[in-house]
């Protein structure tokens, strides 16, 4: 679920790895940088051996390897702001160092050169060890964190595609679509339809969070609502009462779920209900209706209580039932795009496949911006009554083609009676 915060700039690929570490990696990080550094610090005294000694080497080593650690520190903790200022302080220091220690002006022989470089390379060599077991051991745990964190990815994101496959069906007059694009590997986005004795429940909910944590509460929204649509008669009454008294025990105080189902009866007649969810869009008679209702989101206080709304749904009527990453999309100049295209796409494709209307929805989202959030759509149509046809031959050998107004049946044998909605036709 998307949650609106105060703008800050992102986090760059490298700026992520800092910000995501634990501290006992960091911890392992910093010995590796400064062993690193102090063995630049020796190279750096190596190409000045006229000018040093003993005293210029410790400093050196210390001032460089100490600076690096401070550095990684800064951006460790993403003090982005202190970096200017403890470069001005490295940049003081070096030159407040190369007064109160004076260069000096050795004269050495070959074999004294010789001696000193050796030592040099012998130390280089020492920390470049060193710094290569530091390093060793932050790669070995990172390495672990990193294919726990894969396979919780993957265990999640398999999760989700089980729990929230594509719906395409038709059961009666009434045909289902709904598709969840998640935003990342794993998303937090459920959508369902099933049919009970004779009722059709089509629902969505946008569960707050991502990963595994995400994935278990998604499947323990679906769980309660099957068990209550099967075990209940009628199917449906009292549904998000139910699922909210057997969630809200379960789950963390910031765990909670946005749900909206509707619920089609026998009959035809449509219930709609919509905890803390966007408005469902109704598309009927050529303009289209939003529907909402005020709930609490499930499983914030297992004693809530959830009102219902009846819906007169018709045929040739369309109802669509969206998650807010499909509406909180921002381009780049940070303009939101709404709601409002979703009526126009439902207005002017109403005659086209649920489908048709589903890829023009998602188009129009990514084109206007970046996904931020996981987009889930859900559409229920109940399609027109196109009559009834008798005839004597086998169906499958009867077509029927339709023009403004009329019925026309081609039959490959000889002259036919066929009646459509009380009307008689020949071929």
């Amino acid at each position: 679920m998307a949650q609106k915060t105060r703008a800050r700039k992102p986090w760059t690929a490298s700026e992520e790895i800092f910000r995501t570490m634990p501290g006992r990696s960091f911890a392992v990080f910093c010995p590796a940088v400064a062993f690193t550094f102090a063995a630049v610090g020796v190279v750096n005294d190596l190409f000045s051996l006229e000018q040093s000694d003993g005293a210029h080497l410790v400093s050196k080593i210390l001032s460089i390897s100490s600076f690096a650690v401070l550095w990684v520190l800064l951006v460790y903790r993403r003090a982005l702001r202190l970096l200017i200022p403890v470069a001005a302080l490295q940049i003081a220091l070096f030159i407040l160092a190369s007064h109160l220690t004076p260069p000096r002006n050795n004269v050495f022989t070959s074999s004294e050169w010789r001696a000193h470089v050796a030592v040099h390379a012998g130390l280089i060599i020492v920390l470049v060890l060193f710094s290569y077991g530091w390093f060793g051991t932050f790669f070995r745990m990172e390495g672990r964190r990193y294919y726990a964190a894969h396979t919780e990815i993957e265990l999640a994101s398999r999760l989700q595609q089980q729990l929230a496959p594509p719906i395409a069906m038709t059961e009666n007059e009434v045909e289902v679509f709904g598709i969840s694009v998640p935003s990342g590997s794993v998303g937090g986005d459920l959508i369902d339809a099933l049919k009970v004795d004779g009722f059709l429940c089509a629902y969505a909910a946008d569960v707050a969070g991502h990963g595994v944590a995400a994935g278990v509460l998604m499947s323990m929204v679906k769980t309660a609502v099957h068990m209550h649509l099967t075990t209940k008669h009628p199917p449906g009454e009292g549904l998000l009462e139910a699922v909210n008294h057997a969630l809200a025990p379960l789950t963390a105080p910031a765990s909670y779920a946005t749900f909206a189902y509707i619920l089609i009866n026998p009959d035809s007649r449509v219930t709609y209900c919509a905890a803390g969810h966007p408005p469902m869009f109704h598309l009927h008679d050529g303009g289209v209706t939003r529907h909402s209702v005020e709930n609490l989101p499930l499983a914030m206080f297992p004693d809530a209580s959830y009102a219902t709304v009846g819906i007169n749904f018709k045929p040739g009527d369309i109802l669509a039932i969206v998650t807010d990453g499909l509406t909180e999309v921002f381009d780049s100049k940070n303009r939101e795009l709404g709601d409002s295209y979703l009526s126009r796409i439902l207005i002017r494709l109403s005659s086209r496949p649920l489908q048709d209307i589903a890829d023009e929805i998602f188009k129009t989202a990514r084109s206007f911006g970046k996904i931020a959030d996981d987009q889930s759509l859900l559409l229920v149509r109940r399609r027109e009554n196109c009559g009834s046809v008798r005839c004597d031959v086998p169906y499958e050998d009867v077509a029927l083609i339709q023009s403004p107004g009329l019925w026309f049946a081609k039959i490959p044998s000889a002259s036919k009676a066929l009646t459509f909605s009380g009307m008689e036709g020949k071929e």
